[in-house]
């Protein structure tokens, strides 16, 4: 037996479980920017457990939204998002004959582009660009640096409190640190997430990138809020 037959047999074998004691759920595969679970891919019977063998013995802990998919996996892939009455989630590594591995969200979230970050924009044209100091070659088929304008938006992703971060030099009497989170995205098709883009979730706070760490799998960002 190969590799694509055992995987057609043991997708299938996810899909039966889960029709047994999953929820139904509606899966999307976003193709641009905005509005990613604007338009469904399709619908399956789903569950999420923190153990790959599915013992369902403990729900996740708040701060490891890691989990594992219990669902007819023959057509997932990185990126796809889950929206389950149990919360939504996102794909962020799918490997054949083995449960897909997803990200439980808290936050929906825009991405803003700032002078200094330049254009998260993928294409041909700026390949070359010059991304030092945030700087956009005018030489490059880039018209302008992104500044202010929203570039991806509604995107579900994962903030977690890491520490507290440093203190800020507002001026202000008794201003507190500045708190900085983890933040896991799913894959954005053209798009990466850039150092001093500004993150805007669905509350309203308002964070600045201080780093990123792009992969297939999606996106790790730490990010700080911004006080002033």
């Amino acid at each position: 037996m190969d590799q694509a037959r055992l995987q057609a047999k043991v997708a299938k074998g996810y899909g039966k479980t889960a029709q047994r004691v999953g929820a139904l759920t509606t899966q999307y595969r976003p193709t641009g920017l905005t509005d990613p679970i604007g338009t469904a891919h399709a619908t399956l019977f789903a569950d999420f457990a923190s153990d790959a063998a599915f013992s369902f013995k403990k729900p996740p802990l708040w701060d490891k939204p890691t989990v594992f998919g219990l669902f007819d996996t023959t057509d997932v892939q990185a990126g796809d998002i889950l929206v389950a009455p149990m919360g939504t989630y996102f794909v962020a590594r799918f490997e054949p004959f083995r449960p897909a591995v997803c990200i439980l969200t808290n936050r929906n979230v825009s991405f803003t582009a700032t002078g200094q970050s330049g254009s998260g924009v993928l294409d041909s044209d700026s390949a070359d660009a010059c991304n030092l100091a945030g700087y956009q070659d005018g030489y490059n088929g880039q018209s302008t640096d992104g500044s202010g304008s929203v570039e991806a938006s509604g995107w579900p992703v994962s903030i977690i409190l890491k520490n507290k971060g440093e203190r800020v030099s507002s001026g202000l009497p008794g201003n507190l640190r500045s708190g900085q989170f983890e933040m896991l995205a799913p894959v954005v098709p053209g798009f990466t997430p850039r150092p001093y883009m500004t993150v805007t979730d669905d509350m309203g706070t308002e964070y600045t990138v201080d780093a990123v760490e792009p992969s297939q799998y999606g996106n790790r960002l730490m990010i700080s809020v911004n006080q002033i």
